[in-house]
């Protein structure tokens, strides 16, 4: 029988453009982001940086090139609420968890009570296909405490096609002002993950703790 589970796959680094968000990470981190591409339907594009195990960082903003969406674009990118927050550098604004255990995982997780991305839709970026869990009008949840899902579709994960980067992620910390709220749906979700912690705090909050080529680096 199989067991449905969930663990972290991607942090999620949002710029107002994906230039600046290449020179952040080679400023702040000290490594060069390679990989990525346009995301279909969605009007956005991304590159990656490989961390330690099958887990990476993710770089995304909104495509110029790309036109109007079909629909809103995900981890709020069309809300004031993450403009405002990127407007003076790349921040770390969400992250995924990946389903496995069955075919239709995504689907079982996103449909569950209080989880608010209850939207499965399909997404490409070159060869890589995957269904994502996105909200109504493409906001965060929770202020990017909760996880966005993810299942891959394709057989090939973008980890197994990235260069080591020599980043590593030490800690990823979830604020929230119920942390039993959160650690209940995580529960729900059979998330296991030694990196994700969840603490209290007054208002949502989301802090990676990353070892880099420059030192230790911490995103909120």
């Amino acid at each position: 029988m199989n067991t449905i589970r969930t663990e972290l796959d991607h942090i999620v680094i949002a710029a107002k453009a994906l230039t600046i968000g290449r020179t952040w990470a080679r400023e702040m981190l000290g490594v060069d982001a390679v990989g990525g591409g346009k995301h279909d339907g969605l009007a956005t594009h991304n590159t990656l940086l490989k961390l330690n195990g099958n887990r990476y960082l993710e770089i995304i903003a909104i495509d110029p090139d790309a036109g109007a969406p079909n629909f809103p674009r995900w981890f709020g990118l069309d809300t004031a609420e993450v403009q405002q927050l990127i407007a003076h550098g790349p921040r770390l604004v969400a992250w995924v968890a990946r389903a496995n255990g069955a075919d239709d995982a995504i689907e079982q997780l996103a449909s569950s009570p209080n989880y608010s991305a209850n939207i499965v839709r399909s997404a490409t970026r070159a060869d890589f296909r995957w269904r994502f869990a996105f909200t109504p009008e493409g906001e965060r949840i929770n202020g990017g405490v909760l996880p966005h899902l993810i299942q891959w579709d394709s057989p090939v994960h973008p980890c197994e096609r990235l260069p080591e980067s020599g980043v590593s992620l030490i800690a990823l910390a979830l604020g929230a002002p119920e942390p039993e709220s959160t650690t209940k749906l995580l529960e729900s979700f059979a998330f296991a993950d030694e990196w994700v912690q969840v603490a209290q705090s007054v208002s949502p909050q989301l802090v990676a703790v990353l070892n880099t080529p420059l030192g230790r680096v911490v995103l909120d």
